[in-house]
């Protein structure tokens, strides 16, 4: 994966998000860097055409705002708005807009709160951009203690530690969601998973469906209209889970929610393996939930693309879990996502035509094929992205676009919809051409395999033929580039009658283009397989799944394994007897780019900067209760032992004025205080 670079403006100091940004990308194994516009700077950063957003190429924009900073909260929503709206227009890449906390006295506002809702309104419906608002930030990951007055007043840093980490934990996941596959197919196991109980032997009436397995049940149905399908894997007798489905009273999950099903004894790997068949899809497009981990461990070793996770045993812990594991997160539901469950319904029928139809000509001719292949509209953006990072399999060269980067390519984008008499298949196909010479020279042309081996690709591939004629064009010139998984496309393009090679490109006349026709063979082929193209994929860690969702699912936790992280890595020993000068060692050894060796090693000299000193001084106040003063900070005799000497002597002067405010007490208030205490 090509280097991906996570560029940040904020209003306020951002920087102490990047060690929570750097903790993820190695949790996650991404190759991505973070970059800071100017400070305080984000509206500069925004419209600046040289700013490290607008060269931003593979990546994520990031702006954190705090909305209360704004005079006129309505009009900087507004301003905001337009803002990312022009950023996005030049750099191609998605924008997320966070909306942070302002300080608590000033949370709860309803005018701070509406300017959120006017922004993310503003931006909604625009799938290169995210709003997450200061709500949505507070139920993923709330953190009660966020503000630090001390950070603000020293150096704009309004945040304690677990609050960044709550940010770039957010920023992370949604960068993750954005530059990783999303997988398709939910497949889950039925007897205590969909229920409490064993339905063979407390019969359909018998399980018990409490509200801990009915939040799962409405989870699924919500991914289900976030376009993905749900399918039923279960070791039982298939008439008494269908009947729990239709029957019992309780159940959310009902027959007609569920796309495909396998419930016999036969293990569940094959089962999952003829799932894919039937829905023509990867393994790797698989999550399968059980409450039983050998279930899944079997899976994982006969599949192990197929994210297959083992859920909490307690039924009310399983919907928190699943909230968190990130590759069940959603970004922009389009209407093709919407529509994919009962297109599968249709698709069903189809397949009950085919197999009726006398021969696959027959069948096809039946269909009343209508192929629409026209120019891409603005609401065409989020479904044409999506085709680019998922299709595989008819896919002359695999090239991925983002909704923003389908804004900035160099020629005209079609797209391709497709019906019969049966239904819609929706938007299916994406190509991208530009004439160059006497040549239509086409970069991007892929179909969804949904529509394969019914005669798509040569009707479009007739219009781009047209197309080229009409701007008296004398050839079509198709750019191909093999992957693992793209022999279909190869196959079609070696299969063209009068094509020839140019380089990458396969070459055809016009006229050869206008003519192209499909050629039904007497048995159909088989489809490149499911399970063919599931072995070629990469295998899923379940492992880092669970442990994000387990032991990374609160700011706190993510705060504690970045410490454990560090605390891991032995740093170089300093050779004191002094606590508190092995304690300040210690802290410039996990800021600084090179750990101090000596109790005269000066700060400065070992790369710290003004940010690195506030942080610093965050660090003294919270592991040794001194809030040191500016004075003592900015100043060239900065070493480990100096400043160990300051820290003692402001320790010892606030207790000196403790006890100057204690002696000024009576004896009852002391006592008051002593009470209070405990």
């Amino acid at each position: 994966m090509d280097a991906i670079r996570v560029a940040v403006a904020a209003s306020f100091t951002a920087d102490p998000i990047d060690e929570t940004l750097r903790h993820w990308w190695d949790e996650w194994d991404l190759p991505a860097h973070t970059t800071f516009a100017p400070y305080n700077q984000v509206f500069q950063a925004l419209l600046d055409d040289g700013g490290p957003l607008a060269g931003n190429r593979h990546g994520v924009n990031v702006v954190l705002i705090r909305v209360d900073q704004w005079p006129d909260a309505e009009a900087g929503a507004d301003d905001l708005a337009d803002a990312v709206r022009d950023s996005a227009d030049r750099a191609p890449v998605p924008h997320l807009v966070v909306c942070c906390p302002p300080p608590p006295g000033n949370a709860g506002d309803p005018a701070l709160a509406a300017a959120e809702a006017r922004l993310a309104g503003a931006l909604s419906g625009d799938p290169r951009v995210r709003v997450i608002t200061g709500v949505d930030l507070a139920t993923l990951y709330p953190v009660p203690d966020y503000h630090d007055p001390y950070g603000e007043r020293s150096a704009d840093v309004p945040y304690t530690r677990t609050m960044f980490a709550a940010l770039g934990t957010a920023v992370a996941r949604a960068a993750h969601a954005w530059l990783t596959p999303r997988p398709k197919v939910i497949a889950v196991d039925a007897d205590n998973t969909l229920w409490d109980g064993v339905v063979g032997e407390d019969g359909v009436r018998g399980v018990r469906v409490g509200p801990g397995r009915r939040a799962f049940q409405e989870f699924l149905l919500a991914q289900r209209a976030a376009g993905r399908l749900i399918a039923i894997c279960s070791k039982n007798a298939e008439a008494d889970v269908l009947a729990v489905l239709a029957e019992h009273p309780d159940m959310v999950l009902r027959p007609e929610h569920v796309t495909a099903h396998r419930i016999d004894w036969q293990p569940k790997s094959a089962n999952l393996a003829a799932l894919a068949a039937e829905l023509d899809l990867g393994l790797d497009a698989f999550v399968f939930l059980d409450d039983n981990p050998v279930e899944c461990a079997e899976v994982r070793a006969a599949h192990p693309e197929v994210l297959a996770l083992a859920l909490p045993a307690e039924p009310d812990a399983v919907l928190p879990y699943l909230r968190h594991c990130w590759p069940l997160d959603v970004t922009e539901v389009t209407d093709d996502d919407r529509n994919r469950a009962e297109r599968y319904v249709v698709e069903a029928r189809r397949r009950a035509a085919r197999a009726a139809a006398p021969s696959l000509a027959s069948f096809l001719d039946g269909l009343g094929l209508v192929v629409d292949v026209r120019p891409m509209t603005s609401t065409d953006l989020a479904r044409t992205a999506q085709l680019t990072q998922r299709t595989n399999q008819f896919n002359l060269t695999t090239v991925r676009r983002t909704a923003a980067e389908l804004g900035t390519v160099d020629g005209e984008v079609l797209v391709v919809d497709v019906r019969d008499r049966l239904g819609s298949y929706g938007q299916v196909g994406v190509v991208v051409h530009r004439a160059h010479g006497a040549r239509l020279e086409v970069e991007t042309f892929l179909l969804s395999c949904r529509v394969l081996g019914r005669g798509v690709e040569h009707r479009v591939l007739a219009s781009l033929g047209a197309l080229a004629r009409e701007q008296g064009l004398t050839e079509v010139a198709l750019a191909y580039s093999p992957t693992e998984r793209n022999r279909p496309g190869y196959d079609f393009l070696s299969g063209l009658p009068g094509v020839r090679r140019d380089g990458t490109a396969f070459v055809i006349s016009v006229a050869d283009a206008v003519a192209a026709r499909y050629e039904p063979q007497s048995v159909r082929p088989a489809p490149a397989g499911a399970e063919t193209a599931a072995r070629l994929a990469p295998p899923a860690d379940a492992d880092r799944v669970h442990r994000t969702a387990t032991t990374r699912s609160t700011a706190g936790q993510v705060l504690a394994a970045i410490e454990a992280r560090r605390s891991s890595t032995p740093a170089a020993a300093v050779d004191t007897d002094d606590p508190t000068e092995a304690q300040v060692a210690a802290i410039w050894a996990e800021l600084l780019d090179f750990p101090p060796t000596s109790v005269n090693d000066n700060f400065h000299e070992l790369g710290g900067g003004s940010l690195t000193l506030v942080r610093f001084a965050v660090r003294v106040r919270d592991d040794f209760g001194v809030e040191l003063p500016v004075d003592a900070l900015f100043t060239d005799a900065f070493t480990v032992a100096d400043i160990a000497r300051t820290i003692r002597e402001h320790s010892s002067a606030n207790v000196d004025e403790l006890l100057a405010e204690l002696a000024q007490l009576s004896d009852d208030e002391v006592r008051a205080l002593l009470d209070a205490d405990r």
